[in-house]
């Protein structure tokens, strides 16, 4: 909308998506669509809530924007070429030293 502003609001991560939405279909009917991403939700969520945060919290400890941190947790690539390609959605540029660093993260929670 024209002049509302997002100041408060923040990137869900995939497995805060999936804990909603199963939270609220207990709770009441939901819709079409919310049946289908909660779907999409079960099939992508490759992490628990709680290490999903943690992975976030130190993936934008490396320099990494809220946004590309929360594509690469979604993602969760396992080639560095892949991890490269989810990263051009930072503006400034990731430097090859960081892109390395995130990669032995997103390996760390995949438990390789």
């Amino acid at each position: 909308m024209i002049g509302k502003s997002d100041a408060g609001t923040r990137i869900a991560l995939l497995p805060e998506v999936l804990e909603i939405l199963q939270q609220r279909e207990k709770d009441a009917a939901v819709g079409y669509e919310q049946q289908i991403t909660e779907e999409y939700a079960k099939k992508l969520s490759k992490l628990s809530v709680g290490d999903a945060r943690k992975m976030l919290k130190e993936l934008m400890e490396l320099g990494l924007s809220e946004k590309a941190a929360a594509k690469v947790i979604e993602v969760m690539p396992n080639e560095i070429i892949l991890l490269k390609q989810v990263l051009i959605i930072e503006k400034r540029g990731v430097d090859e030293e960081t892109v390395a660093k995130a990669f032995a993260v997103v390996n760390s929670y995949r438990g390789g």
